[in-house]
């Protein structure tokens, strides 16, 4: 009896983006507003050392997700109600 080969798939090629080509593909803002977005929670990052990187498929998701939002102020908010949990907390 033939044992049947596992046939593995390979995964999709996942880019990870600078700061500043996160910036560029956001239509040219800039990597401080961009580490603000990360910093509010609505982006998620990976860090290396002090160095953060975005997959593709992460911000991807982040522009259909938020696309015909006003980004500021979703930022903003995300910003005052992490201030308020720390005031709360401490």
């Amino acid at each position: 009896m033939k044992k049947e080969k596992t046939q593995v798939t390979e995964m999709p090629v996942d880019k990870l983006l600078t700061t500043d080509e996160v910036a560029v593909a956001l239509g040219g803002t800039t990597r401080e507003f961009v580490n603000r977005i990360i910093n509010a929670g609505l982006l998620i990052s990976m860090r290396f050392g002090p160095r953060k990187k975005v997959p593709t498929s992460v911000l991807n998701k982040f522009i259909r997700d938020y696309t015909g939002s006003d980004i500021v102020a979703e930022v903003e908010k995300a910003e005052e109600i992490q201030t308020a949990r720390k005031l709360v907390g401490a």
